[in-house]
C-alpha cells in the first residue's frame, strides 16, 4: 500500500464574509492546527479544545470591542 500524496497547502486566500466565520485546518504531517478569525489572524495549537477557547474569546480583543 502506499501512502497518499501530500502537499503543503498556503493559508486560505479566502473566506465566506461576516463577522462570525471561522476556519480551522491542520498543518499537513503534524499535530497542529491553525485557526483563522474572520479578521483574518491566525493562531496555532495542538490541542483542539484550546484552538476554539481562543478563536471564541479572540473577538473581544479585537480594537472595535468584538461587536459581532
Amino acid at each position: 500500500m502506499t501512502e497518499p500524496l501530500r502537499a503543503e497547502l498556503p493559508a486560505p486566500t479566502q473566506m465566506l464574509g461576516g463577522t462570525s466565520v471561522y476556519r480551522i485546518v491542520w498543518k499537513l504531517n503534524t499535530d497542529v492546527l491553525i485557526g483563522y478569525c474572520w479578521c483574518g489572524e491566525s493562531h496555532e495549537d495542538i490541542d483542539p479544545i484550546a484552538m476554539w477557547e481562543w478563536l471564541l474569546a479572540h473577538p473581544d480583543t479585537h480594537p472595535t470591542g468584538g461587536a459581532r
